[in-house]
């Protein structure tokens, strides 16, 4: 068992910056997980314990559509799942998963319990076995096809510590804009972003949760400047698509 204290959000912007010292006092977290010993693309489950003054937590809000979003992401960055977890009711959580390599991998819950602010809870697991990163690389240019889409980034004026738009566009493989995105997780889009090192973690939505595409505009600050790594997924036709984009934020 592994007991850590958890620190809190910020709104759709979430990361781990700035945390009122009462939040992260009040709710900590107890990560277990089976088998102890986790090889690679072996089936494991992740438990999860919510607790407040010792106490286990009962009451969460969903927060679009789920009582809790689980990250997984490998030290070196190339493997991301989104996931949600079961809850049993009682302060509870846990999920199965299989962890595709080796190496590295930290965890990150995201949830609200009712009454409090937005908790971003965190867990590092190591995968047995030879571990090979694969390098993390700067995208040379922010445009990307996944399998019958393609995805482009932009952003209005990449700098630290300000307030950056930041613009997917979605088009088809002929070009043709598309304007029929469906709701994932009742909203147009959800985006992940990490630094290099996973000290500065940002999950945030829309600005227009309902938008359809082509573009779907997103507000975020970036904390420190270098390396972050930003995953959006989208669903289309019934299919969720995730497109992945390495980035360089400049210092002031």
């Amino acid at each position: 068992m592994n007991q850590e204290t958890n620190h809190g959000t910020h709104g759709h912007e979430s990361h781990i910056h700035g945390v009122p010292s009462n939040i992260v006092e009040e709710i900590q977290t107890e990560w277990n997980v089976s088998p102890a010993t986790i090889k690679p693309k072996q089936e494991s489950e992740i438990f999860l314990s919510v607790k407040k003054n010792g106490k286990n937590i009962i009451s969460f809000s969903a927060v679009h559509e789920k009582q809790m979003h689980i990250l997984i992401i490998s030290h070196d960055l190339s493997i991301f799942q989104h996931l949600h977890p079961n809850y049993d009711g009682e302060g509870k959580f846990n999920v199965k998963t299989t962890f595709p390599k080796a190496g590295k991998y930290k965890i990150f819950a995201d949830f609200l319990p009712e009454g409090s602010a937005q908790q971003l809870a965190k867990y590092d697991l190591i995968v047995e076995g030879e571990e090979q990163d694969d390098a993390v690389n700067f995208d040379k240019e922010l445009k990307k096809q996944v399998d019958d889409l393609m995805f482009e980034l932009k952003f209005d004026n990449l700098a630290v510590k300000q307030h950056v738009l930041m613009t997917f566009t979605v088009t088809d493989s002929k070009g043709n804009k598309i304007t029929d995105l469906e709701p994932y997780l009742g909203s147009a889009g959800h985006v992940v972003i990490v630094s290099e090192k996973m000290d500065e973690f940002l999950h945030v939505h829309p600005k227009d949760e309902a938008a359809k595409g082509p573009d779907v505009e997103y507000m975020t600050t970036f904390p420190i400047s270098g390396k972050y790594k930003i995953w959006g997924q989208f669903k289309y036709i019934g299919k969720l698509y995730t497109v992945p984009f390495v980035i360089n934020v400049p210092g002031k």
